[in-house]
Order: C-alpha cells, then sequence, then structure tokens
C-alpha cells in the first residue's frame, strides 16, 4: 500500500501557525493535493491526514509511506498548489521504482532539500 500523509497542524510559517484566512499551513497544503488531484482525476491516491507528525521546525510535513519499498519524511514543504503538484511527481516516480530509490535527476525542483529521512520496508 502507498500513501501521502499530510500532517494537518503544521505551521502556516515560522511566524505564525496560521494564515491571515485561520488555516494551518498543513490544512492548505492538504487543500492544494485535493485540489491537485482532483484536476488531474487522481483517484488512485490515497492522501491521509495526521494531526502533528512532531517536525514543527520542518514544517508542512508530509511522509511518502509505502509498506513495499523506502517510505520517506519530508519537510519544509510550502502550503501552495506547486509544492503539492511537486509532491505529486515525486510520489508518482517513487512508485516506478522496485526499490523506492529515485533518482536524484528526476526529483522536481521544488523537492530538493526537503527530504529528512528515509524508512526502510518492514520485512516480515
Amino acid at each position: 500500500m502507498r500513501r501521502l500523509v499530510i500532517c494537518s497542524t503544521c505551521k502556516f510559517s515560522a511566524e505564525s501557525k496560521f494564515a491571515p484566512d485561520g488555516r494551518t499551513g498543513g490544512q492548505m497544503l492538504i487543500e492544494a493535493m485535493t485540489l491537485v488531484l482532483a484536476a488531474k482525476n487522481r483517484e488512485d491516491v490515497i492522501v491521509e491526514t495526521q494531526s502533528c507528525l512532531w517536525n514543527c521546525t520542518k514544517h508542512c510535513s508530509v511522509v511518502i509511506q509505502d509498506d513495499q519499498r523506502f517510505s520517506y519524511i519530508t519537510g519544509s514543504n510550502q502550503p501552495t498548489p506547486e509544492q503539492a503538484e511537486a509532491i505529486l511527481d515525486w510520489f508518482d516516480a517513487h512508485g516506478q521504482t522496485e526499490t523506492g530509490e529515485v533518482p536524484f535527476k528526476l526529483w522536481p525542483q521544488l523537492m530538493r532539500g526537503h527530504f529528512i529521512a528515509r524508512i526502510p520496508p518492514v520485512k516480515a
């Protein structure tokens, strides 16, 4: 199973938990991802939300989770449609690999510098 897990409580910025409209950065990124997926008719991508991923210094946090390949924790994602698009592009490249290791040259520019940890799949 593959999915994106997006922190719903991530701050909007280093200075403010909430955007001027009252939403958290996490809520904004979730909405951006939802809109990107809808625009692309991507019903195949599972997006789950999680309250606090304990990565507050690197908000907005997204986990690219996979039970067969490496999973990744990302941070410092901007709560924008462009960032959501880059996350989705990387997620798709990840899904096309056997191990979950995406060659750096295939990384969208907006995903460079956002990776925090790589977690191997659980072995039975």
